[in-house]
């Protein structure tokens, strides 16, 4: 068979696209590296978003399973295969071979909505930390902190919304920022402020703990000033970096170690779509809504490639 579409990754991005390409007639099918859908949801389903148009806060399980069972509505149409890795891309004439750990795909288009998958979290640089137990760069079961004296590091959204997230969960939480202003939400920064410890500018410098840290030394960078923290667990949210043999296979234009596209969404290479965290175009926004309206402009392109007298009309 050949497909009109393969969409790569099931997450947030990658099920909306199914949605929009069932709507448009698309012959498309979704592939899912992992045994679950939901993307970088998966990773803390338990944690409270506040940007999600229509909801005032919403947990990343609820949002996961909202889109899904809004996508099965049409998964006759555009099935879906778990645990099904892509491996490698070959280009003809008309098509694309696309090689997975299941078998071939032949598609006229492929749009790379794993965004996730193509990252790897920034680890603490400290070397002691890469052993210890209790060291956490995602939470699936925020019941593991009831209790207990947790650090948060980072100043973006992740690291910011987990800290809400746990406070009324654990005994105290503490985040800490390497610098006065953070990347977040205003109105969640001036949230924290309020109900919880907040640090700045600090830096992580040592861990004290031999198989889990039961300590962690910051350094406040304008002063000098060391100061010891005592903790049962450390979050750490510095974002995440590119793993390079994932972006390489594509064959792409990259750009601030992500993935170049055009306004359509397109890359460097004729029929290959990107959404989501792995794409970079001036003024992106890392952030789940942006990645679904991404998603319905690359449904939008790919369908005015095969029906370019089609007028789009989405059945929201």
């Amino acid at each position: 068979m050949i497909y009109d579409l393969v969409i790569i990754g099931a997450g947030p991005a990658g099920l909306y696209a199914a949605t929009c390409a069932a709507m448009n007639k698309i012959k498309a099918v979704i592939i899912e590296s992992s045994s679950e859908y939901g993307g970088q949801l998966t990773l803390y389903r338990e944690k409270t978003i506040y940007d999600m148009p229509g909801f005032a806060r919403i947990n990343a399980n609820d949002l996961a399973n909202n889109l899904f069972e809004q996508y099965k509505e049409y998964e006759n149409e555009v099935p879906l295969h778990m645990n099904t890795q892509a491996t490698g891309v070959e280009e003809h004439d008309d098509h694309y071979v696309l090689h997975t750990n299941q078998g071939l795909f032949i598609t006229k288009t492929i749009l790379l909505a794993n965004g996730g998958g193509m990252f790897s979290p920034k680890k603490l640089e400290i070397t002691e930390a890469e052993s210890m137990d209790n060291i956490f760069y995602f939470v699936k079961d925020t019941s593991q902190f009831k209790g207990k004296d947790v650090i948060v590091l980072g100043g973006g959204d992740s690291a910011v919304d987990w800290a809400l997230t746990l406070v009324d969960i654990a005994k105290s939480v503490t985040l800490i920022h390497r610098r006065h202003d953070f990347r977040a939400h205003q109105h969640n920064v001036d949230d924290a402020r309020k109900r919880l410890n907040v640090m700045t500018p600090f830096v992580a410098k040592d861990v004290i703990g031999v198989e889990s840290a039961k300590a962690l030394i910051v350094e406040n960078i304008e002063t000098k000033e060391l100061v010891t923290i005592q903790t049962d667990a450390i979050l750490v949210f510095y974002g995440v970096s590119p793993v390079k043999s994932k972006m390489d296979q594509w064959a792409v234009d990259v750009k601030d170690n992500s993935i170049l596209v055009s306004p359509n969404m397109q890359t460097s290479r004729k029929g290959i779509y990107a959404v989501g965290n792995s794409v970079f175009y001036e003024g992106k926004l890392r952030m789940i809504v942006t990645a679904l309206g991404e998603a319905a402009t690359a449904i939008g392109a790919i369908t005015k490639f095969f029906y370019p007298e089609k007028t789009l009309t989405y059945k929201h």
